[in-house]
């Protein structure tokens, strides 16, 4: 039975072997380092981390709570890979004991004791590699290294392929868009040196005596900027006023938080670029750390519970086992093994006996 089980599956090391770099493997492999996190978050972490300035660059703050949020994922297969090597072992000590020798089975307490300290050993060894393995990942979410050489290189080259992109758009322009600072957009005036408006104390003077600057966009006016923009409306205000009676009036103030906020809407170039900014270097320092945790549980593992269980099983089974007061005990035979030693014994007195009638017999004759 014990080699067909060889010869047919898995079994001992070469499960546990399986376990960590086909189970365990696959299992951070199929972890995306993007899974649960939209754009929508993203752009959300970014603006949290600004608070009430508008951020010239893309905060790093954002990049650090959303990696360890990726990261934190990596945690539960870890765990699950200690209970799979813990069930292993289990499996291991249940054929040791199915398949023992015929010493073992003349001591049936000897043998249950046996068990039950190894299986009590292993049991102990589980919370302390699991609170390893917990701390393995503890470590990666305490300290983001945005300095690792692996990282660094994956921000350079990402720097460079954002480089490489805006080149690509400055050469799609037209010849005849101009790509100095002076560009105009669709829609976008630029200012002629007549346009300007003209400097302090040599403005036109009104018929009133007054500068129509004073009057209309005077130099912090809102109200003069507000009646210069309904000027240049024309007609097209009274003809809202009439079509929208609840619309508020000039001189009313207005409720900002009536105003509906749209749900969803198209991100900016701006908004778009830093998203894919950070969901670049989280997809990169995620990979740097799901390689650490897929070296460092399996070493925590064959150091904290295998390697732990064999070295110390003998110096276990004899503290707990070799005492002067459980020998008697433990050494006691079943009751079937006594039966069996009985009819052994009656059995070898029969055939002694019958040995020395055949003798007697066979003297008797050549006589």
């Amino acid at each position: 039975n014990l080699l067909t089980l060889f010869f047919s599956s898995r079994c001992g090391g070469a499960r546990i072997c399986y376990i960590f770099h086909e189970t365990f493997g696959r299992t951070l492999e199929s972890v995306d380092p993007l899974g649960g996190l939209t754009t929508i978050d993203v752009l959300t972490a970014i603006r949290n981390a600004t608070g009430p300035r508008p951020a010239l660059f893309v905060p790093e703050v954002s990049f650090e709570l959303l990696v360890k949020r990726q990261v934190k994922r990596l945690e539960e297969p870890s765990l699950r890979c200690v209970e799979l090597v813990h069930e292993e072992m289990q499996r291991i000590i249940q054929h040791c004991s199915n398949y023992s020798t015929q010493e073992l089975l003349r001591f049936p307490k000897l043998h249950d004791a046996i068990v039950e300290v190894v299986t009590s050993l292993l049991r102990k060894r589980l919370p302390v590699t699991n609170e390893m393995v917990h701390n393995l990942v503890a470590i990666e979410l305490a300290y983001i290294n945005t300095k690792h050489p692996d990282f660094a290189d994956a921000c350079g080259l990402m720097n460079n392929n954002i480089e490489e992109q805006r080149r690509n758009r400055m050469r799609e322009l037209p010849s005849s868009v101009p790509r100095d600072k002076s560009f105009k957009g669709p829609g976008v005036q630029s200012l002629s040196p007549t346009d300007l408006p003209p400097p302090e104390g040599e403005r036109p003077q009104t018929a009133g005596g007054g500068s129509q600057g004073d009057q209309e966009v005077g130099t912090g006016n809102w109200r003069g900027m507000l009646k210069k923009g309904e000027e240049g409306v024309g007609g097209d205000k009274s003809m809202l006023q009439t079509s929208n009676p609840g619309s508020p009036q000039r001189g009313h103030a207005v409720n900002l938080l009536d105003v509906p906020v749209p749900v969803s809407r198209k991100l900016s170039a701006r908004e778009q670029r830093d998203c894919e900014v950070i969901e670049r270097l989280i997809k990169s320092y995620f990979l740097i750390v799901r390689k650490n945790i897929q070296d460092s549980v399996p070493k925590a593992v064959m150091h904290f519970l295998v390697n732990h269980v064999k070295d110390s099983l003998q110096s276990e089974l004899v503290g707990q086992l070799y005492k002067a007061g459980l020998l008697d005990d433990l050494l006691t035979e079943s009751e079937d093994m006594a039966q069996r030693r009985n009819e052994a014994a009656d059995m070898l007195k029969a055939l002694q006996k019958a040995s020395q009638v055949i003798a007697e017999i066979r003297e008797t004759h050549m006589w």
